[in-house]
Order: C-alpha cells, then sequence, then structure tokens
C-alpha cells in the first residue's frame, strides 16, 4: 500500500505577467481562500512558503493574520521554504542565498514560533550545487523541486539525496507532473507520482490546488480526495504536507541513490536575457555588503538604525531574485517597477556607507597635506589599481602620493570620466587588507620619480612582461593576445559575434544557442588611450549592422592580469551577441564559478549559468583564468569558450506563442550596456574570487581637507 500525501498549495508568482502590485491582491486572496477551506473541512491542510506573502498580509489584513497564526498552530496550515521568496537558484550570489534563510527562519520563528526544515523551491529554473550546503548549514534536511523536469534531467528517482561538493546533503523530492493543477479529478495527477512510488518505502507526494496567479485547492478538489481516500487501487490518500512526508521516509534515507551534482538544465535563455536588472541585481548585492561591513567596522559612526535599514533593503533585493524577475521573464513594465527598487535599495547601501565613513573621516587629526581616505569594504584584501579623481580646485594633479608609512606611491594621470576634466584622475598601485583603510597624502606641483615599467607601445600594440595585446585596423580580428611569446587564440582572435535567436524568451526546449550567424562585429578605427608607466590602455572601436562597440584592452606594469572593458549600444532583434574566444592550445578542462563555489563543466556547447569567473586548464600547461562579473552565462564547445553578453527576444514571449509581423512588441536588452573581463596565467579559484570580489567591492575613496592650511 503506497501512501499519497496530497499537498494542497498555490504557486503564487507576485510578478510574472502582471506587476507587483495585483501580486499583492492575489497573495491575500488565496491565503484568505485557503484559511476558508480549513474552517469548512475538518482534515485539509494547507502548506505555504514566502516570508513575502506573509509579511504582505500581516500589514494589510491583520486579521486574516491572526487566523493564519491559530492554523499554524493546530498544524493545519504549514510553513515551508522559509525564504524570503522563491528565487531563481542560478544567479543570486552566496550572501543572498544565506540572507534569504536567515531573514526568513527568523520571521517564522517570531511571528509564528516555527523552525522551517524544509526547502521549498518549486518553480524555479534549475538548482546550483550549493543549495545543499546553504540548507543543511541552516538547519534544513529536505528540499522540494519540479525543475529540472524528468524529460529534461535524468535522476536516478524522484526521492534521492542531494550533496553538495562540500560533501553536505538534504533528501529531495523533484514533483512530477506539476506543481499544481485547476482539475477537479485528481486521478491522473495522482498516478503520476505513483509511478515514482518505491514499494518499499511506501511513500509519495502529490501537489494539487489552482497556482501560478493564486488561487489554491478548491472546495471540489478537495472534496473528490475525501470520497476517493480509497478509491484508487494499492494507494491511500491523505491530506498532508511535506514535513510530514520527509519525516515518513526517514528511516529509508540510507537506502536513496546520491546525486552529486547540480540539477540543470531548463530554460538556458534565463541566465542573460533583461541584463540590465541582473547588473543592477549585482550592484544592489554587493552595496549592500559593503554597507553591513562599513556599518560593523565602524559602529560608533553608523546612523543608529543602519542595520534595520540595510534588512529592509536587502528585502527589495531579494524580492526582484524572483525567479519569474531575476530571469527577466517578466512584463516589460514590471521591470521598471524592479530598476526603481533594485535603485532604492543600492542607495540605502550608498548612504550608510557614505554617513558612516564621513563621521570616521570627522575623527582623524588635521593634517595640513590633502588626503585621500581609503577603505576596502571586502572580507578579501586588496591587491590592485584604486582610481580617484582629487578636486583640486580645477587644476591637475602633478606630483606623487605618500601613504601612511611616509613612503612615495607611484601614480599615473588617466582621462576623466567627463571631456570636460580631461586627465584628472589618478590611479595607484594599492595593497589593502580586508576591511581596513589607508590614508594617503598629496604631494602637489612635486616632480615624481622615475618609474621603471614593462610596458610598451607599437602602433596597434600595447605589452607587458606577461602579455601582448594585437589589435588589427584592417578588419582582419578584433583582439589578438599572445603570452610567453606564442599566440593564446587562433588567428582570428577574439571575435563578438552575433547569431539568430528564434527562441522564446526563456529558450524553452533548447540546450545551446547555435542557430546561424548573422555577422561579426568589424574594427573601424584603433586609438591608444594611455601610455603611462602604470596602466597602458587601447581601444578598438567597431560595428555590426545598426550596433556599435567599443573594447579596452588594459595592461599594468609588471602585472599578470590583463582587462578587458566592452561597451555595446544593441540595437537587435531575435539575435543572441557572444563574446568568443578560440583557443589555440586544447581545452582539457573547466571550472565555472557558481553561488559559493564551483563545479566542473564540458565543453559540449551547453550553456550554463555563472557566477564571476570560469577557469581553463590547457594542454599547454596553462592555467587561464577569465574574470567576468558583468556576464552570467556562457558555454564551450571544442577548443572556443564563447560568453553570453545578450538576448534580444520579445518580452514574457512563452512558446507556443508566436510573434506576428503586425503585432508591436518590445525586445530585451536594447541599448547601452558594459561588461568588465579580467583574463590572468596561472590562476587558481581562490585568485579568481578575490579578483571578482575586488571588482564588486572596490575600494571606497573620500578627498579629506580638514586641517589644510588655505
Amino acid at each position: 500500500m503506497i501512501t499519497v500525501h496530497m499537498i494542497g498549495n498555490a504557486h503564487l508568482d507576485p510578478v510574472w505577467l502582471w506587476r507587483w502590485q495585483a501580486g499583492v491582491g492575489e497573495a491575500i486572496a488565496t491565503c484568505r481562500s485557503a484559511a476558508d477551506r480549513i474552517d469548512e473541512y475538518g482534515d485539509f491542510i494547507f502548506t505555504r512558503s514566502d516570508m513575502w506573502v506573509y509579511e504582505q498580509i500581516e500589514k494589510l489584513d491583520p486579521s486574516l493574520f491572526d487566523r493564519i497564526r491559530q492554523h499554524v498552530r493546530s498544524g493545519r496550515w504549514q510553513i515551508v521554504g522559509g525564504w524570503y521568496i522563491q528565487p531563481d537558484c542560478n544567479l543570486p550570489t552566496a550572501e543572498s542565498f544565506r540572507k534569504h534563510i536567515s531573514l526568513g527562519k527568523a520571521y517564522f520563528k517570531d511571528k509564528f514560533g516555527v523552525d522551517v526544515t524544509v526547502g521549498y523551491n518549486v518553480d524555479s529554473f534549475g538548482h546550483n550545487a550549493m543549495i545543499p550546503s546553504f540548507l543543511q548549514n541552516a538547519g534544513y534536511d529536505s528540499y522540494v523541486m519540479m525543475r529540472p523536469m524528468a524529460h529534461e534531467k535524468e535522476l536516478p528517482s524522484a526521492l534521492f539525496r542531494w550533496r553538495s561538493p562540500d560533501n553536505t546533503e538534504v533528501i529531495v523530492w523533484r514533483i512530477p507532473r506539476a506543481y499544481t493543477t485547476g482539475q477537479e479529478d485528481l486521478t491522473e495527477h495522482i498516478k503520476a507520482s505513483l509511478d515514482l512510488a518505491d514499494p518499499e518505502i511506501g511513500h509519495v507526494m502529490c501537489f494539487y490546488g489552482v497556482g501560478d496567479h493564486g488561487g489554491g485547492p478548491t472546495k471540489r478538489q478537495i472534496e473528490w480526495i475525501i470520497k476517493n481516500q480509497n478509491s484508487i487501487p494499492n494507494a491511500r490518500l491523505i491530506f498532508s504536507h511535506p514535513r510530514a512526508f520527509f519525516d515518513a521516509i526517514k528511516p529509508f534515507a540510507d537506502k536513496l541513490p546520491i546525486v552529486d551534482e547540480e540539477l540543470q538544465y531548463h530554460s538556458i535563455g534565463c541566465y542573460t536575457v533583461v541584463h540590465e536588472v541582473k547588473k543592477q541585481m549585482r550592484r544592489a548585492e554587493h552595496g549592500l555588503i559593503s554597507a553591513k561591513t562599513v556599518v560593523d567596522k565602524f559602529p560608533n559612526d553608523a546612523p543608529k538604525n543602519a542595520n534595520q535599514q540595510i534588512d529592509e533593503a536587502w528585502k527589495k533585493t531579494l524580492f526582484n531574485q524572483f525567479h519569474d524577475i531575476y530571469a527577466g521573464t517578466s512584463l516589460a513594465s514590471a521591470y521598471d517597477d524592479a530598476r526603481d527598487q533594485l535603485g532604492s535599495a543600492k542607495d540605502t547601501a550608498d548612504v550608510i556607507i557614505n554617513d558612516t565613513i564621513f563621521r570616521r573621516l570627522n575623527r582623524l587629526p588635521d593634517d595640513r597635506f590633502q588626503r585621500i581616505y581609503v577603505f576596502n569594504p571586502s572580507d578579501r584584501d586588496f591587491n590592485g589599481y584604486v582610481q580617484h579623481d582629487p578636486w583640486l580646485n580645477w587644476g591637475t594633479f602633478n606630483g606623487y602620493l605618500v601613504d601612511e608609512k611616509g613612503d612615495k606611491v607611484l601614480c599615473q594621470r588617466i582621462q576623466h570620466e567627463s571631456v570636460t576634466r580631461n586627465k584628472q584622475r589618478i590611479i595607484w598601485k594599492a595593497e589593502i587588507p580586508a576591511k581596513c583603510e589607508k590614508i594617503y597624502q598629496l604631494y602637489t606641483d612635486k616632480e615624481m620619480p622615475n618609474i621603471e615599467s614593462d610596458l610598451k607601445y607599437d602602433g596597434n600594440n600595447i605589452s607587458n612582461s606577461f602579455w601582448q595585446v594585437i589589435c588589427a585596423d584592417n578588419g582582419s580580428h578584433l583582439i589578438q593576445i599572445q603570452s610567453d611569446n606564442s599566440l593564446l587564440f587562433k588567428p582570428e582572435g577574439i571575435e563578438i559575434i552575433s547569431q539568430n535567436d528564434h527562441s522564446d524568451t526563456w529558450s524553452h526546449s533548447i540546450k545551446s544557442f547555435n542557430e546561424s550567424i548573422t555577422g561579426k562585429f568589424c574594427v573601424k578605427r584603433v586609438v591608444i588611450e594611455e601610455t603611462g608607466p602604470i596602466q597602458a590602455s587601447i581601444r578598438i572601436d567597431a560595428r555590426y549592422e545598426e550596433s556599435q562597440l567599443s573594447i579596452w584592452a588594459k595592461l599594468y606594469s609588471n602585472d599578470p592580469r590583463l582587462e578587458l572593458k566592452i561597451w555595446v549600444s544593441w540595437n537587435q532583434h531575435l539575435q543572441i551577441l557572444k563574446l568568443n574566444m578560440p583557443f589555440l592550445s586544447k581545452i582539457i578542462g573547466r571550472l565555472d564559478g557558481i553561488p559559493g563555489g564551483f563545479v566542473p563543466r564540458p565543453q559540449n556547447g551547453q550553456e550554463f549559468p555563472i557566477i564571476d569567473w570560469t577557469l581553463l586548464n590547457l594542454e599547454d600547461k596553462k592555467s587561464i583564468g577569465i574574470v567576468c562579473p558583468d556576464c552570467f552565462g556562457l558555454d564551450g564547445i571544442d577548443n572556443t569558450l564563447r560568453f553570453t553578453l545578450l538576448r534580444s527576444p520579445a518580452y514574457a514571449w512563452h512558446d507556443p506563442r508566436k510573434l506576428e509581423d503586425r503585432n508591436f512588441y518590445r525586445w530585451t536588452d536594447q541599448g547601452e550596456h558594459e561588461f568588465r573581463f579580467i583574463l590572468t596565467d596561472n590562476a587558481t579559484p581562490e585568485l579568481l574570487q578575490n579578483l571578482a570580489i575586488s571588482e564588486h567591492r572596490p575600494p571606497i575613496c573620500y578627498d579629506w581637507t580638514k586641517g589644510m592650511v588655505s
């Protein structure tokens, strides 16, 4: 006899084909309906996740909130998930996953006295390999998911032990068929679960209830279950919840198969579409992490309610990690809201940082020299280049810096962001321990000592002891790179190409982007911009149809890093933009960054999500690391690595709907975008993680003139 745990639920998309205001209404209406069903049917149990939903009810319908608390105490309203929302499970940082859990678990413990131990992301579009670690380290032992489904990824069982690279694990149930259904007769839905039953274990789950825009279990569904509890041969239906199911199968845990890989792949287009919001998300995440670091470092200088402000800003950030927002699959108008909310979160972080550090600066002793105050807001040591625009009353800085030990720190003037101020920005090499500050004095109108530099400039090329960047103004290639006197790439060099992409917004039912190439960006001009002793920079301007692009390649004196910065104005429809790196040497292994870790990936053409970096082991013994903080998807085939920069389907376009010529559509990823890449040899995962964090959380600089004699 198989016990079928009937899980009454309602999947709520607070944003998708509607904006968040409609999501609030659907959440409250659905939960009111579920509370009514509990009152009407003595055995019915309702399962609900997501702190955000409960917050809306607590704020806007306190009487319903009180009813839910009573039902939770009775055991007939079950809280699962314990996260702020059901997020995209590929792209958030590790810190975001931990924040989902810490905020959610604290809320449910405070408001309901419940310690949530069942993870629950039933509609997320794939699940990164570190999720078992995030869960187990927060006290979870189990997880419910659905995507990828059976036709997308073969698993040994619907019930299995999922193990992270750090050997932590949770027990997982993959929902068959669907997490909701609007049908009254649940026979086929139940049979889909029974088909997966292990007779020795004797338990399965079956999810029912109207969903997506809310709804929940209907009266007819509940009555059908009551009427048919013993009607299906060799099965017994019970009203239940995920915690009861996982408790029932615990005695069999050791016998369950182990899956020790990421749970992919569903909807590969979601990794990269609506790039602007993905990039804004990263700015908000790291801004809030930096703000918390500053507050913890200088608690007496921070605003009194700084931690509360940071948590509230985190809520706006986490809300926009909801899988249909962060994945890029919602209405175009929904992204106006996302930009506003993420901008608000980042602004909160910036104001807290500014106010706290400014108070800290006020406590510094006076100094007759103008100073530059620099703070490293990262939990990792900074070893890189700091840029700052010291204000010198419209003058140009000629001189050098002096550090706290009295040692000269050599710097270089580089182009300012504005046309008006010309070369009034300065750059210098700095080493700043994690969460520490440095103060530099400006010695103006002083002759800067000669700098021994290995930077060279020759026509359209720049080089140092590690790299030579070769640019061609005849259109033969964008950039070729030489290392150890040998070419790194095939003759075509780095290319930025456009391919046809007729998949929908999600890219349903495909594993890779392999439609025909429509063209590539061709060189129009090459300009050497910086020729100083610390940094050399060359710019390549290129064009493809109605789209424009500029690439800057930057080298530093006696430094193994090579930086690429890309600006693109993209004006294509139903195309995808790829940055191709065709290596000469065979790629024999690849590690990709994921939230909180890394995993090996094959060079088989499959599109993968990526967090911050990839590391290639080449047959010629090179270990080439590539940091890519603004890129979220890539594929590799043979010896070529292809970063996905932009995609341009219509917004919120879901198969099988077809686009019609007569209709107006808004297209994703139009307009200006920027990307950063750093290449380095002899790379390790730790080095690449440090470089990525230095890009996300660079040192914070302030001018300070208190004490100067006018």
